[in-house]
């Protein structure tokens, strides 16, 4: 009988290991299969991926190249976007503990260099209403202050200066507004507190404390590591795009890292450890403002709290690069996916991978990839295409005329030299952006309605050209008819 048992002991000893190490195995085998598929079918020049899951490294992979020609390894530098955010309040969360600041003080405390119209509102913006996006900040008036490309250490404060005075939309405290004013002022906060540059605090404080020694938030740092500049999409086609990474915008969007580096921020995330106590761990972590449903924004962190599903998460995007990170506690793991593409377009298509990595790792099945969808800048084009042929026809058609209907070509006209006018303007409200935040994000389709505005621009200039010309001619056929008849 012992013999059985000691026979069964060592039987489940050696067939457990392997059966956890076929799971794994098929695991890293479906994501690579997924991985390779999405990659190819969004034209994604270069990605990242890494996993962590029980405390160990389950998977890492690279694909493609950089912008320079080189490949892409886990020690390449990617832009965060607004995976930048969660590590920026991590910053903050430490000078909470820290007593340096009060999560419910106001920002005049700490800024009062910085001054914003109220617009009636009762309440003062706190750190808390800053971390949560409940400051009364417009995104709007977020994007205003993005993406302009201000260097040196007096970037953040340059910003700051720019936002001065704006006005707020609501009471803080009442509602979410994703804006990137809030982060840029919880930036200038960490400047004002510690008295050093927010670059040089997160260097000494958070980085390297995490051994993230390839994690920069300036661009000379992070030119120093071997940063590339990434891609614009045009079409879904990827075009290396100028260098347009924003030290201002560092504390919202513009920290570069790496799949290595980030590992070891979601062992942090996973395991806790000396940089955070737990209470304030557990701040950091935990949900503040509910959105919609089970989803609640944290302190820099979109959180699910399905009770089957619980886990955080951050997004991020630059105009030449996508990012996203997940952790789930509750299953102990946390992955980063970092990718060098990007546009406005294409938002979908990188949360579609971070959807289908949490299906392997959680249900062992490789799920479907959503094809790639264009449709805005085909329509943009073909519309830009139509109205070039309608306003060519037209022209063409008003030529060859003798007799014509002045005040009808007129008005047409004139109606089409004021659409080009107010297009621009028009989409900045729609979309709710300004234009040199579509001009980055979605170039091809700026670059469409360029095109339009001048055809628009050029179709109502040439009809009153023709009109002119057309009435001049009539006139001087006019008076050389009186002329005859005088003689």
């Amino acid at each position: 009988m012992k013999k059985v048992l000691l026979s069964l002991l060592l039987f489940t000893m050696l067939v457990t290991p392997l059966s956890a190490n076929a799971v794994s195995n098929n695991q890293t085998e479906l994501i690579k299969e997924f991985m390779d598929k999405a990659v190819k079918e969004y034209k994604i020049p270069g990605a990242s991926l890494a996993i962590i899951q029980d405390g160990e490294l389950l998977f890492q992979g690279n694909w493609g190249i950089q912008s320079d020609g080189t490949p892409v390894t886990k020690d390449i530098l990617f832009t965060l976007g607004s995976v930048s955010k969660p590590l920026t309040s991590l910053a903050i969360m430490k000078l909470v503990e820290q007593k340096d600041i009060e999560l419910d003080q106001t920002i005049d405390t700490y800024v009062p260099s910085f001054k914003y119209n109220r617009n009636g509102f009762e309440n003062k913006i706190t750190i808390r209403h800053l971390l949560t996006h409940t400051s009364g900040i417009s995104s709007y008036e977020g994007l205003k202050i993005a993406e302009l490309k201000l260097r040196g250490e007096n970037a953040i404060s340059d910003a700051v200066q720019k936002l001065n005075n704006v006005q707020l939309n609501h009471e803080p405290g009442d509602v979410h507004q994703y804006s990137a004013a809030n982060y840029l002022l919880l930036g200038k906060v960490i400047e004002n507190v510690t008295n050093q540059s927010f670059s040089e605090f997160m260097n000494d404080e958070i980085y390297s404390k995490l051994g993230m020694n390839r994690t920069a938030s300036n661009f000379k740092n992070a030119f120093e590591l071997g940063y590339q500049p990434g891609f614009q999409s045009w079409l879904g086609k990827p075009v290396k795009s100028e260098n347009l990474f924003d030290d201002s915008g560092a504390p919202y969007g513009y920290i570069s890292s790496t799949a290595n580096d980030m590992t070891k921020y979601i062992q942090f995330l996973l395991d806790g450890g000396d940089l955070l106590s737990n209470h304030y761990f557990k701040i950091y972590t935990s949900p503040q403002v509910h959105r919609k449903e089970d989803m609640y924004y944290g302190l820099g962190w979109r959180i699910s709290t399905e009770e089957k599903d619980a886990y955080f998460f951050h997004g991020g995007e630059t105009p030449d690069s996508r990012a996203e990170l997940l952790i789930n506690p509750k299953k102990n793991y946390g992955f980063i996916l970092l990718t060098n593409k990007n546009n406005f377009s294409e938002v979908l298509q990188t949360a579609y991978m971070r959807e289908g990595i949490k299906t392997i790792i959680e249900g062992g099945k490789l799920p479907e990839i959503p094809e790639a969808n264009h449709q805005m800048q085909w329509i943009t084009l073909m519309v830009t295409i139509l109205l070039t042929l309608l306003s060519i026809w037209n022209l063409f058609r008003l030529k060859r005329k003798n007799i014509i209907r002045v005040k009808l070509w007129s008005m047409i006209g004139l109606i089409s030299i004021i659409f080009s006018i107010v297009l621009i303007p028009a989409l900045s409200y729609l979309f709710g952006s300004p234009w040199h935040t579509i001009y980055y994000y979605a170039p091809d389709t700026a670059f469409l309605i360029k095109c339009l505005v001048g055809v628009l621009a050029g179709n109502g200039f040439l009809l009153f050209l023709i009109i002119i010309l057309k009435k001049k001619r009539e006139n001087d056929l006019k008076n050389s008819a009186n002329e005859k008849k005088s003689l």
